[in-house]
């Protein structure tokens, strides 16, 4: 272990609890969720984007470069090794958030989408965390984020197959390092959508606590269905609408940003492509995932998988 774990620190009479998992994959709802318990603290007040831990400390690198391209940078995997070169790795972080959890809590939450490929650094800093990972189906994700885009982001976007091959090489680098995680329960987006007693019933028992009544109710299900559609058809039924729709409010603050109908039109053109290239490129590395091109709302029960380095898209379908 490293040199911050002696019986001596504050954190060892605790029970940290890492949330992680790409953006827009449930993350924020999961630690909401744990830390609604009266049991549990999250970070809160920070002044920071989503109260995230990565923000307000500075023993680690948190997310480097955009939401397609963070994982990909090779100080985004922290391991082990990397927290026995930080002797007082512990101290220092738990000096950056301790002020901003309720310290009589049973259990202290912090959330950041990059603890993905981060568990083994924080294990061996922290021993005894437990450690939450949320997977979203790829493509559901992947449109998803791209609701942040604007135009000069790929084309008018962020490039979509990007997205996708940023997702697969994330969970590559997550699924190794689980062989490593003594404490480690995953949630499926999609199983928590379909019976989110049931999965929340399993974060209350990991992690020893009650969740409460309400937690359920926080639960949207059916939000992913939309994208479902626009993965089918790239939004043609409703193109031509959307089109009227900016023609007629143009000057007024109610009309569709251009940004947001540029992209609707790149989508109808592009996406029947692009599907077509992250199946022959990545469709048998997303299923291995337990994914389906065809299935948005599907996943197979999370089980690891280890795999080697994907071979990279064509630049032209990024």
């Amino acid at each position: 272990m490293s040199g911050t774990s002696t019986t001596s620190m504050p954190w060892n009479d605790r029970r940290i609890a890492f949330v992680g998992g790409l953006h827009r994959s449930g993350t924020t709802l999961i630690a909401r969720i744990i830390g609604s318990s009266p049991s549990a603290s999250r970070l809160t007040e920070t002044g920071a984007v989503m109260d995230e831990g990565q923000h307000i400390q500075d023993t680690y690198v948190g997310g480097l470069g955009n939401t397609s391209e963070w994982s990909f940078h090779p100080r985004a995997h922290l391991t082990e090794e990397d927290a026995r070169r930080v002797p007082d790795a512990g101290t220092r972080l738990w000096q950056s958030w301790s002020p901003y959890w309720d310290l009589d809590a049973a259990v202290l939450v912090e959330k950041s989408p990059p603890n993905l490929t981060k568990m083994r650094f924080f294990q061996e800093i922290f021993p005894g965390s437990r450690f939450i990972v949320v997977t979203r189906h790829p493509v559901v994700q992947a449109l998803a984020v791209r609701k942040w885009a604007t135009r000069t982001r790929g084309r008018f976007t962020y490039g979509f197959p990007r997205l996708i091959e940023h997702w697969v090489h994330a969970h590559d680098v997550f699924a190794e390092d689980a062989l490593h995680i003594e404490n480690l329960l995953v949630l499926r987006y999609e199983h928590l959508m379909r019976d989110p007693a049931h999965e929340l019933g399993r974060v209350a028992r990991f992690l020893g606590i009650d969740l409460g009544g309400d937690a359920v109710e926080a639960v949207d299900a059916g939000h992913s269905n939309r994208y479902a559609e626009l993965w089918r058809t790239g939004g043609r039924a409703e193109l031509a609408g959307r089109v009227r729709s900016h023609v007629a409010d143009l000057g007024s603050r109610r009309g569709t940003p251009r940004a947001d109908l540029l992209r609707y039109v790149t989508d109808a053109a592009l996406l029947p492509r692009y599907r077509n290239v992250v199946n022959e490129h990545l469709g048998d590395r997303i299923r291995a995932h337990g994914y389906d091109l065809d299935a948005l709302d599907e996943a197979t029960p999370w089980a690891p998988v280890v795999h080697g380095a994907p071979a990279p898209l064509a630049a032209d379908a990024r």
